[in-house]
């Protein structure tokens, strides 16, 4: 669910007009409307920090999360990322420990040469 369709239902959950929204948060009806429409794609954190205060939710509620299904496959069970950020954050992870241990060998063999 885009950032725009989940600041809609906010507004609506609590009755609130893209207009009081705009005058709260400092910006024009018009950049609301580009948001929830989806016009806008790029949002700014002080407007998300905003937006957070304005309905007190945590801003983790606009963060997508990856949608993982479950798969079974020749009696076996396991579970798969339904999206490409799951696969992004695997990846990165795995540079991540491989930059750590040749850190920490670096480090070995610079306290083996005192």
């Amino acid at each position: 669910m885009s950032v725009g369709t989940k600041i809609y239902k906010l507004m609506k959950q609590k009755s609130v007009s893209q207009e009081t929204l705009a005058s709260n948060l400092g910006v024009s009806q018009k950049a609301i409307h580009d948001i929830i429409s989806g016009k806008t794609q790029k949002i700014d954190f002080l407007f998300m920090h905003k937006l957070c205060d304005f309905f007190d939710v945590d801003f983790n509620f606009f963060i997508e999360k990856p949608k993982l299904k479950q798969i079974n496959k020749d009696s076996s069970t396991g579970y798969l990322a339904d999206s490409q950020n799951f696969n992004l954050s695997e990846k990165l992870i795995e540079q991540y420990e491989e930059r750590i241990k040749e850190l920490k060998e670096t480090i070995a063999e610079l306290k083996s040469k005192k």
